[in-house]
């Protein structure tokens, strides 16, 4: 089972309790709290942003890969549960990496570094202290008839679920010491496999939906060029009409100058004429004046 949820923390140690709680809801936070109290979490590789664990569940050990990675929580593991956002077996490796914090990173490295590892007791607890340095089990293999028959009938029925299934076969209870190991080694890389392979789908689908989106912006982009040579046009069409106007425009600005001189002239003349007629009306008072003058001299008639 594999989620993936927004999330604001930048690194997995800063998922307190309270936060899990409230993506997970109560029921599944109890039931994976409970996980962590029982010590059933076995921290494999951790680093701020990845952690890799098992959990015993209750019908066998599971594998979990979280990764918080660009604002994203990744949850992944081997059982069969449909929990929601995330399972209960999460939960617990959430919630043991909070307590441990993020300065976790492939535990036995320290050790492997100072000297060679020990050989492990055949009653060892697979899960107590750290894990191995690697994927790989003990170099010293203490293996009894029994567990070597569990294991083989649980190897015969994994394989034909290898690169196909997330979750393998349930291990049996009873199986223990380095045979579980090798368990845990084999679904470690099924994991991982599968792992890889959901990530090469999901990086094919994203680089098709991508190829599509860069299809369909390049036929907007067609129209916008389109629609962008159309509107050129009518720009040009419109500083045409625009000088066509402004040549209209210069030659009403002359027409109107040369009626107004025209007015001007006009208005002066009739100014003129007026004058002219004062004068005129004055010299027709004069003759008149004149020739009552004349009238008066001459004589009157005799009869």
């Amino acid at each position: 089972m594999r989620n993936r949820i927004s999330c604001s923390a930048q690194e997995l140690g800063q998922l307190d309790p309270d936060m899990v709680q409230s993506v997970v809801g109560d029921q599944v936070f109890k039931i994976g709290n409970q996980y962590f109290s029982d010590q059933r979490v076995n921290i494999v590789e951790a680093n701020g942003t990845q952690v890799v664990a098992e959990v015993n569940g209750t019908y066998g050990v599971y594998a979990q890969t979280i990764k918080l990675r660009g604002g994203t929580l990744s949850t992944k593991c081997s059982c069969p549960s449909t929990e929601q956002p995330f399972c209960r077996h999460c939960v617990a490796v959430l919630l043991q990496q909070f307590q441990v914090g993020s300065s976790v990173e492939n535990p036995s490295k320290a050790e492997a570094a100072s000297s060679s590892p020990p050989t492990p007791s055949p009653t060892a607890d697979p899960h107590a202290d750290a894990a191995p340095s690697s994927h790989e089990p003990a170099a010293t293999v203490d293996l009894n008839f029994r567990e070597a028959t569990l294991f083989i009938d649980w190897i015969q029925q994994a394989v034909g679920q290898l690169g196909k299934e997330a979750a393998l076969a349930a291990v049996p209870k009873s199986l223990s010491g380095v045979a579980r190991e090798w368990t845990g080694v084999i679904d470690r890389l099924n994991q991982q496999f599968l792992e890889s392979e959901e990530d090469r789908t999901d990086a094919q689908r994203n680089l098709q939906s991508a190829e599509s989106m860069v299809d369909s912006l390049t036929k907007e982009l067609g129209t916008v060029k389109g629609e962008s040579e159309g509107a050129r046009q009518a720009c040009s069409r419109l500083e045409k009409k625009v000088k066509e106007l402004e040549g209209s425009l210069s030659d009403f600005t002359q027409i109107s100058k040369e009626r107004d001189r025209l007015v001007s002239k006009v208005s002066t003349m009739q100014s003129e004429l007026q004058n002219k007629g004062a004068e005129l009306e004055s010299v027709s008072m004069t003759l008149k004046s004149l020739s009552n003058a004349i009238r008066n001299l001459l004589p009157s008639d005799p009869s």
